[in-house]
């Protein structure tokens, strides 16, 4: 299933072993970055906490004086809000295995000024929570909610929750079904964080739709549509929209204008 292949997987070691005392792992966010970093230079600065998640899938917070604490046994990969100020996850049962179907998992946010860990959504499959430009909401991925993979948002107080595509009560045109993208990584906003684009690909390896969904700023979905297909798709500087095709043993690159 989608919901488990797109659950981030990064660094060594088992719980309850040496790995909370070491480098922070590629999936690793700080307090003093806008969002998440892969780079090992990046983490070696100067930094107040860091959270970071652990091939067993666990997410731990490591303060600047070298304590540690488990945020999750198991969780999906930790996301940055645009402050600085928090972070995101989605926390799966503790007995959760990587490659088993996702079956429950809930959202949660992680406050790095006050400690405070916060329960937004309990009793489904929520997973993938990105945040909106403002920080103020957050879009995550759930088929159990409706019966259709779909993608919904809530605030970040856990107030405001409501399905955003493949609902009956969305009747833009385009958007009746709005396939979800395999990962947060093909989930990106445009540049300008005025016109709310969000761009995904159906696919992360392997050609699937390219979409573009435009929301107001109260998120209702103003228009979907394709922009071909193809897979790993990017925003420019531009506004433009670059995504790769495979087409037989070669991989060609696209850009798209999005007007």
């Amino acid at each position: 299933m989608w919901m488990a292949s797109s659950l981030a997987l990064a660094g060594c070691g088992e719980p309850g072993g040496t790995e909370a005392q070491g480098a922070a792992e590629p999936y690793a966010v700080e307090s003093r970055q806008l969002n998440a970093s892969s780079s090992d230079e990046a983490l070696v600065a100067e930094r107040r906490l860091i959270v970071y998640q652990t091939t067993s899938l666990t997410l731990y917070a490591v303060a600047s004086d070298g304590s540690t604490r488990m945020l999750a046994q198991r969780s999906g990969a930790p996301v940055m809000s645009p402050d600085g100020r928090q972070v995101a996850y989605s926390k799966l049962p503790d007995t959760y295995k990587a490659g088993d179907p996702v079956v429950r998992a809930d959202l949660h946010v992680f406050d790095l000024k006050s400690g405070l860990v916060q329960q937004l959504t309990r009793g489904y499959d929520d997973v993938e929570p990105v945040w909106t430009p403002d920080g103020r909401s957050l879009l995550f991925q759930s088929t159990l909610r409706s019966g259709t993979p779909s993608l919904w948002a809530v605030r970040e107080n856990g107030t405001g929750l409501h399905q955003l595509t493949n609902g009956a009560q969305v009747q833009v045109e385009g958007a009746s079904l709005v396939p979800n993208p395999a990962s947060s990584g093909t989930v990106q906003w445009s540049p300008d964080n005025q016109r709310r684009l969000i761009v995904y690909s159906t696919t992360s390896l392997t050609n699937g739709d390219v979409r573009v969904i435009d929301f107001s700023r109260s998120l209702e979905v103003q228009s979907a549509y394709s922009l071909g297909v193809g897979h790993s798709p990017r925003w420019t500087e531009n506004g433009t929209v670059v995504f790769a095709r495979n087409e037989g043993e070669k991989v060609i690159y696209i850009e798209v204008s999005v007007d």
